[in-house]
C-alpha cells in the first residue's frame, strides 16, 4: 500500500514518517525531493535562474532555498511556475522509488497532496494536525516570521479542511510517545493481515 502523508506547516509530518518507518514502512518526502533537485539538478538550478536570477543562486552552485522562497512567497506567479516545474519531478521520483519495491508498504510525505488532487494517486490519505498555537511556535523555532508563517500558510488549504478529505487524522498537540502511539494503531490497523510486529 501506499500512504499519501499531509498536513499543515509545523504539524509534524516528518516526525510522524519516522514512526512509521519505525513500524516497518518505506518512506519517502516529497520535501527532500524538491531539497535535492534544487541542490544538484543543473536544468532545474538554470530554470529557476532564468525566472528569478543570480540572486537565488548561492556561490558554490544550487538554488538558496531562503532566498527563492522570499521571491515565490511575494510572487504568485512565481510560486505557479516553480510549482509546474518542480512537481511532476517530484511525482515522477516517488512514484519510481514505491515501484522499485513494489511489494513493501510505503508513507510518502505530500504537504500539497489536496491542493494539487493527488489523493487518488495514493491507496489511504493520513492528515497530521496540530492547534494553531502549536504550530505557530514550532515555525518560529525554524527560523520563520509571523508575516512568514501567515504568507505561507495562505497558500495551503485550512488544515480543517485537509483533516476533513483525509482517510485518517493523527493528531500531534502533545508527546512524541503520544504521536507514536497513534501511528502504531493506524500501522497495525492497515496492515492487520501483515506479520508486522509491534
Amino acid at each position: 500500500m501506499v500512504i499519501g502523508l499531509t498536513g499543515g506547516m509545523g504539524c509534524g509530518k516528518s516526525t510522524a514518517a519516522g514512526f512509521f518507518a519505525e513500524a516497518g514502512f518505506l518512506t519517502e518526502d516529497t520535501d527532500r525531493i524538491v531539497h535535492e533537485l534544487l541542490a544538484e539538478d543543473s536544468g532545474v538550478i538554470e530554470s529557476v535562474r532564468g525566472r528569478f536570477g543570480d540572486a537565488v543562486i548561492r556561490n558554490e552552485g544550487g538554488v538558496d532555498r531562503g532566498a527563492l522562497g522570499k521571491a515565490v512567497f511575494a510572487d504568485r506567479a512565481g510560486l505557479e511556475w516553480l510549482e509546474r516545474l518542480l512537481h511532476p519531478r517530484v511525482a515522477e521520483y516517488w512514484r519510481r522509488s514505491v515501484e522499485s519495491s513494489p511489494n513493501r508498504d510505503w508513507v510518502v510525505q505530500i504537504p500539497l497532496l489536496f491542493e494539487k488532487s493527488l489523493e487518488k494517486s495514493v491507496d489511504f490519505s493520513v492528515c497530521v494536525g496540530a492547534d494553531e498555537e502549536t504550530r505557530h511556535k514550532r515555525l518560529l523555532q525554524r527560523g520563520l516570521t509571523g508575516p512568514e508563517i501567515a504568507k505561507r500558510l495562505s497558500n495551503q488549504l485550512p488544515l480543517t479542511e485537509k483533516m476533513n478529505r483525509a482517510g485518517y487524522f493523527l493528531l500531534n498537540n502533545g508527546s512524541l510517545d503520544f504521536l507514536r502511539s497513534q501511528v502504531r494503531c493506524l500501522a497495525n490497523r492497515l496492515t492487520a493481515n501483515s506479520s508486522f510486529n509491534f
